[in-house]
């Protein structure tokens, strides 16, 4: 999955014609920011105003993540929840890359070494089928360009200068800060009876050591899930290949990590279950 041509270009013709992106972050120092953020340190204020001036730091530092990771297998789009915009202050989402260090398979234990200040939350990732999705401009035809829907629990870092409060521009110039999340297997569209309907009804209960944390439903993420792919499809600036991975958003809030800590989720979908577990340690 790469960035289109098409994405870059606005983004530059937007750098050129508003006065707003003067803050700007150098490129040199979100750069040096991404090489911190590899070698464990804490990520500093970008010194954004504006989720428009954090997509142009976020370039610079997503460049020189991938430089490290290799090429994106996936796109996270934060702030798709009204609870998670109000945290963070937005009224729209951000996308940014997910890698494949990023992501691991179900069951994984997690050390949370290497992480400045983790959290977990249920969160929910489709899967690209066809290419051609990236002409979708209906929830049918998005689902009908997707393969699978997968459970996930995705576990952000918020690893940014302690003091420092994540305001909405400033997760943005991170790249909404994935660390790291757990995938577990999916079902696939077509066995749904209804994908749109089914998405919009899904479930989903996370649990910590056996007792209940938080439930979700796949309303919670603007209001209906595919809503979240056409918004990345209007959005541009990621090629959505077959294979990619997009995880829609928090279904449920963000609550601290901590070493020792199983956790589960169980997801319901057109009658059909989906699990996904990881355990967390040092």
């Amino acid at each position: 999955m790469t960035t289109t041509r098409s994405g870059a270009l606005a983004l530059a013709a937007m750098m050129a014609a508003s006065p707003v992106l003067a803050a700007c972050p150098p490129a040199a120092t979100m750069q040096a920011a991404a090489q911190g953020w590899l070698a464990g340190e804490r990520l500093p204020d970008p010194q954004v105003g504006s989720i428009n001036d954090a997509a142009c730091a976020y370039a610079a530092y997503r460049g020189a993540i991938e430089a490290e990771m290799g090429a994106p297998v996936g796109v996270k789009v934060g702030f798709t929840s009204r609870p998670a915009q109000e945290r963070f202050g937005v009224t729209a989402p951000v996308a940014g890359a997910l890698f494949a260090p990023m992501i691991l398979q179900d069951g994984a234990t997690v050390p949370l070494a290497g992480s400045r200040a983790p959290f977990y939350e249920a969160d929910l990732i489709v899967t690209v089928a066809d290419p051609a999705i990236m002409q979708a401009t209906t929830r049918e035809q998005v689902a009908a360009a997707l393969d699978e829907v997968r459970p996930f629990i995705e576990l952000p870092d918020m690893a940014v200068t302690e003091g420092l409060k994540p305001t909405g521009p400033i997760m943005a110039a991170y790249g909404v800060m994935p660390w790291r999340g757990v995938i577990g297997p999916g079902v696939k569209i077509a066995d749904l009876p209804d994908p749109v309907a089914d998405l919009a009804a899904l479930t989903v209960e996370l649990k910590a050591d056996g007792k209940p944390v938080a439930a979700g439903t796949g309303d919670m993420l603007l209001g209906h899930p595919l809503d979240v792919v056409l918004w990345l499809i209007a959005q541009g600036g990621f090629a959505l290949d077959k294979g990619t991975m997009i995880s829609l958003g928090s279904l449920s809030p963000l609550t601290p990590a901590a070493p020792g800590v199983a956790l589960a989720a169980d997801y319901s979908i057109g009658g059909k279950p989906m699990r996904v577990t990881a355990t967390l340690a040092d």
